[in-house]
Formats: C-alpha cells, structure tokens, sequence
C-alpha cells in the first residue's frame, strides 16, 4: 500500500475515533439551550409562576456567598432574567411569563459561572475530590439538568473524596 493510501486510512480511522467520542461520550460537550435563560421580564405584572428555591454552594466547606441582583439589569436584560436573586442570601426567585422548567445549570448560565458534574465555580474534580449535590437533603445526580421547585433547598459542595 503506498504512503498516501495510509495517510488517507489513518484520517479515516482518527475521524471515525473522534466521531465515536463526541457521539457516545456520556460527557460529550452539549450546548444547553434552557428556555428561561431568554426570559427578560419588566416587572412583576406579567408572571404566571413566581416560586423560591435556596442555592448553597461550599468549597473545600467553606461556603461562597451568591451575589445579590444576578439576572437582573444585566448585559442580557434590562429587568428580571426568568431566575435572578435580589439579596446575597442565595434565594433564588424562578419568574416566568408561563410555566417552564427552571434548570439548576440556567441559573449558573445567567449568572456566568460554571457548574457540571465536574466543576463548580473555578473548582475542578481530580482524582482526590469530587463535585456533589444534594436536592432536599438527598444526593441528586442530575446536577445542571435538575429542574428545580417551589422551596428546593440545593447544597453543591466541591470536597475531597475522603469527606
């Protein structure tokens, strides 16, 4: 077989290889696209739903305060982002025009932060810790894709794997 015929087998098998990965990598990149990342409201006239749900995010144990008026006034809305906060006391106020789902990870997408199975904030899982969350007190797996409800209390917590 000449060099070429290799060259050209050995791209196939690579794109074919890279194909596999992103296809039927339970991790593969997914661009999430949440309903009510988009919903800018002007006031409170035109909600249907107006529930709560309390955010508590520690790293290492210590906790990190959630800042008072994310989604509101922002780069993307020039009112009330569909989930927003008004004091740093982590409450997280999920206001829609209609009823949709209100996504851990929208939250985080409004807020600009990273949050994943692997990454809270600027924390990385390694061999030696671990990104966990826990819905009402349960450990809960669905991490950015859990819809939350009305008085959700949501722990994530970046901690060793001992702990």
């Amino acid at each position: 077989m000449k060099p070429e015929s290799w060259l050209m087998v050995g791209a196939a098998v690579m794109t074919a290889a890279f194909f596999a990965v992103v296809v039927f990598s339970p991790n593969a990149l997914v661009d999430e696209d949440w309903e009510i990342v988009d919903v800018c409201l002007a006031g409170h006239n035109e909600l249907v739903s107006h529930e709560h749900a309390t955010l508590r995010i520690f790293l290492d144990g210590s906790e990190v305060a959630i800042a008072a008026e994310i989604g509101i006034d922002d780069a993307s809305c020039d009112g009330l982002r569909g989930i927003h906060t008004h004091d740093g006391t982590g409450k997280l106020h999920i206001e829609t025009p209609r009823t949709m789902e209100a996504p851990v990870g929208a939250f985080f997408d409004i807020w600009g932060e990273t949050f994943n199975e692997n990454q809270i904030l600027n924390s990385v899982a390694d061999e030696d810790s671990e990104v966990v969350m826990y819905v009402n007190g349960e450990l809960n797996d669905e991490y950015g894709s859990y819809a939350m409800k009305n008085n959700d209390v949501i722990e994530i917590h970046y901690r060793d794997k001992s702990d």
